[in-house]
């Protein structure tokens, strides 16, 4: 029979791969909680009605949803993301304390064309907090996005901030009032097609592009770059207003110190419709054809899309699989095959018992323990401990039960310790 291959855009994960991710995962996790974020978990699918939303995904992700109709005909869709669930979760449970404070990690799909960084099946590590229109509340997920890179030993990354008011007054000074979306949606894919792409594409919908151009390459150090803004877009309320949030934001960066890793991009534009204002995107220096690793934004209204009040809501999401790629590129992993610690290695049958035995003490102590369960020598069974790189191996047989002594070997090493049970786990604990 032929061998059957995984769908298109899809992988599997072999235990040496999945331990890297979980190390990933653990520390963005540990951060979250460190914040003071609780997790939450919603369904894998979703009404076709809440993910196709016009001001939700918007008509561009809408294209990239998986879609079908289950046996009694209702349309229902899979996540393509993790923040639109949580708003129907707010919508749905108005009794919530605010601010709400929650991560969920997990699967996403869209039907997108696979390539380097980007799959149809890939995970997401979100945190959001809704209740907060406080700028304060903005700076501190750029904190947060800091803080997640800084433990996973990046040193080299740029978190890239705007405000999608800025735009908006952009096209205000502009004279552009229609298109606004489609013009945030060819802004989005600036990185990923090219400045002179974006431009034939802005021609299309017959606005100004020089305008928008010139506008968008302003970018730097935050100070002097809000400053260039103001005086272009002195006449725009809205965008001396997106202007102010920024520089808002920015005060507070100066507080939580971690200045030094923020630039103002005026062209962050973020492709979902539902942001609202202060929008940003981290990127690994050396790494930026990969594109952002961790991207967010203020969404003041799809609380309301998703059928409930309007509440405010701020969040950000790292890309499990660009993290995990690019780690593996800088050598930043250990080679870790197996997280079991120990391998009691049995001299014959006679002592199966006895292997047993000790490998449920050292399991309630906490330490992770195979036994042969294939009925191997001890040199098949010592190559299967070297092969995985398990650490130590425990030798049991007829006279280390005698003497209730055994032989630990530290396979690195090389080297063998004659020891009691308790003085064995003493040690490996």
């Amino acid at each position: 029979m032929k061998k059957i291959q995984t769908p298109r855009g899809t992988r599997d994960f072999l235990p040496e791969e999945m331990i890297k991710r979980e190390f990933v995962i653990n520390k963005i996790k540990q951060v979250f909680e460190k914040y003071g974020f609780d997790p939450l978990q919603t369904p894998a699918f979703e009404s076709w009605s809440l993910l196709s939303a016009k001001q939700g995904g918007g008509e561009e992700i809408k294209e990239d949803i998986y879609y079908f109709k289950d046996k009694a005909g209702r349309e229902l869709g899979l996540r393509f993301d993790l923040t639109v669930p949580l708003a129907r979760v707010i919508a749905n449970n108005p009794q919530l304390t605010k601010p709400f404070r929650r991560y969920a990690i997990g699967r996403v799909w869209r039907y997108d064309r696979p390539q380097k960084g980007r799959y149809r099946e890939f995970w997401q590590a979100d945190v959001d907090s809704v209740g907060s229109k406080e700028m304060i509340s903005d700076a501190e997920f750029i904190a947060i996005d800091v803080d997640v890179f800084r433990s996973l030993g990046f040193k080299n990354f740029v978190v890239r901030i705007n405000n999608r008011k800025v735009i908006e007054g952009l096209l205000e000074i502009c004279n552009i009032d229609k298109n606004k979306y489609d013009i945030f949606r060819i802004l989005d894919k600036l990185e990923k097609i090219g400045l002179e792409e974006v431009k034939k594409e802005l021609n299309k919908l017959g606005v100004d592009s020089k305008k928008i151009i010139d506008f968008i390459s302003i970018r730097g150090k935050p100070d002097k770059t809000i400053e260039k803004a103001k005086k272009i877009l002195k006449d725009s309320k809205i965008g001396t207003e997106g202007l102010n949030e920024l520089e808002e934001v920015i005060k507070y960066c100066k507080m939580y110190d971690i200045i030094d890793y923020v630039e103002i991009d005026f062209s962050i534009a973020r492709g979902l419709n539902y942001y609202t204002g202060i929008v940003y995107e981290t990127t690994i220096k050396g790494f930026e054809g990969i594109g952002s690793v961790c991207s967010g934004g203020r969404y003041d209204k799809l609380v309301e899309i998703a059928g409930g009040e309007r509440i405010p809501g701020v969040g950000l999401s790292f890309g499990i699989e660009r993290i995990v790629d690019i780690m593996k590129e800088k050598n930043i992993f250990d080679s870790i095959k197996t997280k079991t610690k120990v391998f009691i290695v049995s001299v014959n049958n006679s002592v199966r018992k006895d292997c047993i035995k000790l490998a449920q003490e050292l399991r309630k102590n906490g330490i992770n323990a195979q036994i042969d369960i294939m009925g191997r020598n001890i040199r098949k069974q010592l190559e299967y401990v070297d092969s995985l790189g398990i650490p130590y191996a425990i030798i049991v047989g007829p006279e280390e039960v005698k003497k209730n002594k055994y032989k630990l070997k530290d396979m690195k090493k090389g080297t063998e310790q004659e020891l009691s049970q308790q003085n064995i786990l003493n040690k490996l604990k």
